[in-house]
């Protein structure tokens, strides 16, 4: 990382996001020496509402009733996408537990969730809405996205159904 991007402004990023609104968040924050996280908070406001990540296990509780999202963990090793209900899970041994014997499954570190974000932008030409989930160091745990149909448009059930999650955690 150069040392000019590593010194990326906040107004800078600010005017980047919003010239390049779908742009990958993880990219530009390595881009611009910032986390993925100061990259969310520059995009414009209508795009992003942020919640205190203690609300983990209510807005997973929620997710699991939404059916077939697509689950997407990105590092600098590529890209894991899993497409499929979310199980339900528990508290239990200091993690969050996802109970399922196939598809996504596994135990998530819930309390480093610093903050839970609620997006909604343009992302490669079409309306994309997300969950994602802060760790704190200010990068990604993962990212739930709303399902889409046959058409690849936004479920409209999921989407009203994210929206009052967002309305209520973010209230």
């Amino acid at each position: 990382m150069t040392q000019a991007a590593a010194a990326t402004s906040t107004s800078d990023l600010t005017a980047y996001v919003a010239a390049n609104q779908g742009v990958v968040i993880e990219d530009a924050g390595r881009e611009h020496g910032v986390t993925p996280r100061e990259v969310f908070e520059a995009l414009p406001t209508a795009m992003r509402r942020f919640a205190p990540g203690d609300h983990f296990a209510e807005v997973m509780t929620e997710i699991l009733q939404w059916g077939e999202v697509t689950l997407i963990v990105n590092t600098d090793d590529g890209i894991i996408e899993f497409t499929g209900p979310v199980a339900a899970g528990k508290v239990s041994g200091g993690y969050y537990n996802v109970m399922a014997r196939t598809g996504f499954h596994g135990h998530l570190r819930h309390q480093r969730c610093a903050a839970i974000a609620f997006v909604q932008r343009p992302f490669m030409g079409r309306s994309s809405a997300f969950v994602s989930f802060f760790n704190r160091d200010g990068g990604i745990m993962f990212k739930i996205f709303v399902g889409r149909d046959e058409r690849r448009e936004l479920l409209p059930e999921q989407l009203s159904t994210f929206e009052v999650l967002a309305d209520k955690i973010c209230a």
